[in-house]
């Protein structure tokens, strides 16, 4: 499971063309976390089109667009009440739809979502809230507890590089007793594709855990698919027709 986050624009588009064609050669999915902030018709919006036309993965990333200058723990998604939630979601929905793009998987501001935030989620539509240690199936309440492999931290560059690639190549492997073994989750973000060694990390990390037998996928494609709309039989002259085929 690879995702991308952090992108604050044009600017890092061109990295982040240049990652997503390498994991496209993989035959490897991308899932990309982006604020509403950014779908407002910016070549942003452009490129997610043609990443989800080619089997990516879009993840709403928050309901609040990020600020320099907020206070940290006050606007994230830890605290959101279900009333707010529903109200910010309603407005970002109108936000995808204007840029013709559409998700059902939030990852919250803040690592966590609030009880209010999980409730306004699901009945929004969402089947999927993916937080920094677990995978929560808003359709079937399953959670999947799986840590996130990130290169942040406040230990050296080489430090970090190596334990994503260990993290990636420990986690593939199934150990007994383990309820979720074999969930590999690996973020990066577009800073950190400008920085060649921890580029070249998550390469490793990604080529490790597919010679181990992983088996590539987006955030969407772990969770229940969306309920099949109601079937209305087709009618003739007002009456329902037992027979299709025969309309």
């Amino acid at each position: 499971m690879v995702s991308l986050y952090g992108i604050r624009g044009e600017q890092d588009l061109v990295r982040c063309a240049s990652f997503a064609a390498r994991l496209d050669r993989l035959r490897a999915g991308l899932s990309v976390f982006v604020p509403a902030s950014l779908l407002t018709g910016s070549a942003v919006t452009d490129w997610l089109r043609e990443r989800l036309a080619s089997g990516d993965a879009l993840v709403l990333h928050g309901l609040e667009p990020p600020r320099s200058n907020r206070i940290r723990g006050r606007h994230d998604d830890r605290r959101r009440p279900r009333h707010e939630a529903g109200l910010r979601l309603t407005a970002v929905n109108a936000v995808l739809e204007a840029a013709g793009l559409g998700s059902e998987t939030f990852a919250p501001l803040g690592g966590r979502a609030s009880t209010g935030t999980l409730a306004a989620l699901r009945a929004a539509g969402f089947g999927a809230c993916v937080e920094p240690e677990v995978l929560r199936d808003l359709r079937t309440g399953r959670v999947r507890r799986s840590r996130v492999g990130t290169l942040t931290g406040f230990r050296s560059e080489s430090a970090r590089c190596r334990g994503l690639r260990s993290m990636a190549e420990r986690e593939i492997r199934a150990r007994p007793g383990r309820a979720w073994p074999g969930l590999v989750r690996l973020a990066i973000s577009a800073e950190d594709l400008g920085h060649p060694a921890r580029r070249a990390a998550v390469h490793d990390a990604i080529d490790l855990a597919l010679l181990h037998g992983a088996v590539p996928a987006t955030y969407p494609e772990l969770v229940a698919p969306p309920p099949a709309p109601p079937y209305s039989a087709p009618t003739v002259r007002g009456t329902p027709n037992p027979d299709p085929l025969t309309s």
